[in-house]
């Protein structure tokens, strides 16, 4: 059996600043390419309220954490209005995931786990489905679609899938 060097666990509200820093992983996922500064990245307002006031009910997110404590992914979903939502919005009752995995912690089946760890809390709390935004040549779309996440429609460059929970 192949030993794990990580573990997954409930975010808390001193995770924000790593949750920050993972949706900007996401946010620039492309490998080889320059990256502008966190901080002017996040100061962008359709990026700047993804995690703005996290900890709202309903805000649920899940860490990896390496061997030694060290944040090294997480996954996340929030739930939007229509009047104010984000880039994969379906509707109000169909919370929006983010995940991101540090770029040298990628390939390792974090990502997956993180994955599975958070849609197994969406099902506990009576999610009927999850919503997220994928730009088509992203590599994790892949794992949305083994995951069963289907394409629902286009959100300006970027693709909007659906998983059915229930």
């Amino acid at each position: 059996m192949l030993e794990t060097t990580w573990k997954i666990r409930f975010a808390t509200q001193t995770d924000v600043p790593f949750l920050r820093e993972m949706l900007y992983e996401a946010v620039c996922w492309r490998p080889h390419q320059p990256r502008p500064p966190l901080e002017e990245v996040l100061a962008e307002p359709e990026l700047a309220k993804l995690l703005s006031g996290w900890g709202r009910n309903g805000d649920t997110a899940v860490v990896a954490e390496w061997e030694d404590g060290m944040p090294v992914g997480a996954a996340w979903y929030r739930s939007w209005m229509a009047e104010n939502h984000s880039y994969g919005f379906v509707d109000a009752d169909t919370p929006e995931l983010g995940i991101a995995v540090r770029q040298e912690f990628r390939q390792r089946g974090i990502g997956t786990a993180l994955l599975t760890a958070l849609l197994q809390q969406a099902r506990r709390s009576a999610i009927a489905r999850i919503s997220l935004s994928v730009e088509p040549e992203n590599y994790s779309r892949a794992l949305y679609e083994k995951l069963g996440f289907k394409r629902v429609g286009t959100s300006g460059t970027s693709l909007t899938m659906l998983l059915e929970l229930r």
